[in-house]
């Protein structure tokens, strides 16, 4: 099997796995100034309140007013994500492979993805990394 083969796979793994926890995809495999964006994918406002509800309760927020002011200040957010698939970890692991050039790229492609859809709308870059079945998932990685 090839890495098209595999890259497809991981692509496929990360969206259900984006979409079970609560994001939107917005795009897949958009291609700009010579970078491809992996998925595109919307964080709204309500998954974000409830992940930060759901941490006051485990107590890792300790104020109530802290909590508001963080759930007040929210707005939906575009999330760039790099996904990067690999059967082992005998070359360590897959999200090391997006290195300072592979961001630079994806951040010229965001900028104009954002600039064509007319976007205005806080945005992350997330790298999802795949080995085998287990899927490691890293907020602003970049």
């Amino acid at each position: 099997m090839n890495n098209q083969y595999y890259g497809s796979l991981g692509e496929k793994m990360a969206e259900k796995y984006l979409i079970k926890n609560g994001y939107k995809i917005l795009a897949k495999n958009c291609k700009f100034v010579g970078a491809e964006l992996d998925i595109v994918a919307m964080l709204t406002k309500k998954t974000q309140v409830k992940k930060i509800k759901a941490d006051y309760k485990k107590g890792k927020y300790k104020s109530k007013e802290a909590v508001k002011y963080m759930i007040d200040s929210l707005q939906d957010k575009i999330v760039f994500v790099e996904v990067k698939f690999s059967s082992t970890r005998v070359y360590g692991e897959p999200y090391e492979r997006v290195d300072k050039n592979k961001q630079r790229q994806i951040l010229k492609a965001s900028q104009m993805f954002m600039f064509k859809n007319k976007l205005d709308n806080e945005i992350r870059y997330d790298v999802i990394s795949i080995v085998g079945k287990d899927i490691e998932h890293i907020e602003n990685a970049f």
